[in-house]
């Protein structure tokens, strides 16, 4: 016999899945949230694990001996899903849809506390904190024009990959690491000046190969200190990161080890 399955909610960021067993699991429940009636034990997780849910809900079991009940947490914890356990008082266990209906939240793993799941709660409210959650870490990638004198303008840009036409001829500040391979994605588009992170510099000084491919392109670039500012961010490389090391052109027009980021880009901006 196939155990019921049904997804009850669609939103623009993913589906709840409802079903009586996580014997029902397959790949169309990968990055859902799925609320199963089944026990909550280690066993339960390791076999949902495999289709990396989003978020999952399983029945507590009456917690148990050695809380085998709940084990499943830990799991989901490793495998970076948000994982909650449903008081077995208050919910049918093998029934999916008296979970989703009736189900309070019994137990929480990090992951799901963080994303607004609390003890107590109701089990469609919590589907919709992760929900919620999956919606706020799934981003569209964008650039922002941080600073504009006519149409000069310096772009903060979190990865190299976001740059694209629109930004020919800018000042770019960027959260990617400053190896050669970064070229690729810009050597078409003239840019005044790029600033990226030097990622500890690293074996072989890759982490800064860019710097002389840029001077043989015309670019003043530098490299970001990684201990100043988060690769990856670009908001916060333009807040606190300080210049590691400046090509050759950089270094003409003045930008030095140990200026603001900030500061080394107006400058070039200024100066170009």
């Amino acid at each position: 016999m196939i155990a019921k399955k049904r997804v009850v909610v669609v939103e623009e960021w993913g589906k709840i899945i409802v079903m009586d067993s996580a014997a029902s699991m397959s790949p169309d429940e990968t990055g859902q949230i799925v609320v199963a009636g089944s026990h909550g034990a280690e066993t339960t997780a390791r076999h949902m694990s495999r289709y990396l849910p989003f978020g999952v809900f399983l029945n507590d079991a009456g917690v148990g001996k050695n809380q085998a009940g709940i084990s499943c947490l830990h799991v989901f914890e490793v495998m970076s899903i948000l994982g909650a356990t449903v008081d077995c008082m208050s919910a049918r266990i093998g029934d999916g849809e008296d979970h989703y209906a009736s189900g309070i939240v019994s137990a929480v793993n990090s992951l799901a506390e963080k994303s607004g799941v609390r003890v107590g709660m109701r089990v469609a409210e919590a589907c919709q904190k992760m929900i919620q959650a999956k919606t706020s870490s799934t981003f569209l990638y964008t650039t922002e024009v941080v600073y504009q004198i006519g149409n000069r303008r310096i772009v903060l840009a979190d990865s190299i990959s976001f740059l694209n036409e629109s930004h020919r001829e800018c000042v770019v500040v960027c959260g990617s690491h400053c190896a050669h391979t970064t070229l690729e994605w810009t050597k078409d588009l003239n840019l005044k000046s790029i600033f990226l992170n030097d990622a500890g510099k690293g074996k072989e000084n890759q982490g800064i190969s860019a710097l002389p491919a840029y001077d043989k392109f015309e670019v003043p670039a530098a490299a970001i200190d990684c201990m100043t500012a988060m690769i990856g961010h670009a908001r916060d490389a333009w807040e606190t990161g300080l210049i590691s090391v400046a090509n050759g052109l950089a270094s003409t027009l003045g930008v030095k080890t140990g200026m603001k980021v900030q500061d080394a880009a107006k400058s070039l901006l200024n100066s170009l």
